[in-house]
């Protein structure tokens, strides 16, 4: 799963990706060219850690979210256009977005507008979307006129598409429509799930009152928070508390970040190794073991399944099965988030 960190100059969106890679500092490649840069983190999750102080294994997996941010660009508040369109470029193979919003005074910037930055970043969006699906009706009417016969919904899509976009809606409020089949090559940038993270002081931890639309909001601290994931856990366990922090922003935007994209966790146990997986929302069974190995998914017979609550509540496997919490279910069993699953194959 791969998220890319947007926003406009000074908008503290390099400090937030810091902190989410637990990066120091700026890192800016040499020689003015603007580059993308990676950095994965681990999903933080609590039934990972029981079941690793369960099993005691000689390894331990989490769940995965990778990053992206450009970085690099000299001057980019005089070179606005040049960086819009590398942008949008580099964010169309992105799974979701993380618009970052200044909610900070910078004396250069003047006084933050989170909306009007929001609407600036989105318009572009919409602009950028309109001009795929008008170029795509073009050729789809020029190739009507040279007699080639088009089938299937394609031209309904993109119009219905059209029609959302000249009236400034996204198209994620639709997600029926790019989800289809015969759109989903298009890679359109407003059909992408958007979570909005407002960068505000270090002493404000309140979410302004906003108008977004269909976007989700929550508010981070990114300079204070890059600050604390320079920390060991126990230096940042005190700064939270200084703070009134309960959880770091950045495990909430990680785990909203997970959300964002509707998928689901399950997870596999044993000695070598307790790991989560991650699969879209009731994934059949059979599909779901495919995460784990081709071969498992072609030799598919049954899931031995039991919920994360029933094993944590009975305290073991043995247990589970004693009081007849593990089950066995086929190949269209809708995984659930949380299963803790054994495939039983034969290749």
């Amino acid at each position: 799963m791969k998220l890319g960190i947007i926003g406009l100059p000074q908008s503290g969106k390099t400090t937030i990706f810091n902190a989410l890679t637990r990066r120091s500092g700026e890192s800016v490649p040499t020689g003015g060219q603007v580059v993308p840069v990676l950095g994965v983190v681990p999903v933080p999750d609590a039934r990972v850690d029981w079941l690793s102080r369960l099993y005691k294994p000689k390894k331990t997996t989490y769940a995965q979210v990778t990053y992206m941010d450009l970085q690099g660009m000299p001057g980019a508040v005089e070179q606005k256009q040049e960086y819009m369109s590398l942008l949008l470029t580099h964010m169309r193979p992105m799974d979701a977005l993380l618009l970052v919003t200044r909610n900070f005074h910078d004396a250069s910037m003047g006084r933050p507008d989170v909306e009007r930055d929001f609407r600036e970043l989105t318009d572009e969006f919409l602009i950028a979307d309109l001009a795929t699906v008008e170029k795509r009706l073009e050729k789809l009417d020029m190739e009507q006129k040279r007699g080639k016969k088009t089938t299937g919904p394609e031209r309904d899509l993109l119009e219905a598409c059209a029609e959302m976009l000249d009236a400034e809606r996204p198209l994620r409020e639709k997600p029926e429509l790019t989800n289809a089949p015969e759109l989903r090559g298009f890679t359109l940038l407003s059909a992408k799930p958007l979570l909005v993270a407002i960068n505000n002081e270090d002493e404000d931890d309140r979410l302004p009152e906003l108008s977004l639309g269909s976007a989700e909001a929550m508010v981070v601290r990114g300079k204070l928070e890059m600050e604390m994931a320079q920390l060991s856990e126990a230096e940042a366990s005190v700064f939270r508390e200084d703070f009134g922090i309960q959880q770091s922003a950045v495990d909430r935007v990680i785990q909203r970040s997970f959300a964002l994209l509707k998928l689901a966790t399950f997870l596999t146990v044993g000695d070598d190794e307790v790991k989560a997986w991650t699969i879209r929302e009731g994934l059949p069974a059979q599909e779901a073991a495919g995460a784990v190995h081709s071969d498992i998914q072609r030799g598919f017979i049954r899931a031995e399944v039991v919920a994360y609550d029933d094993l944590s509540q009975t305290g073991d496997y043995a247990a589970a099965r004693k009081q007849g919490r593990v089950r066995l279910e086929g190949k269209q069993y809708p995984v659930r988030d949380g299963d803790i699953i054994h495939f039983r194959f034969n290749v």
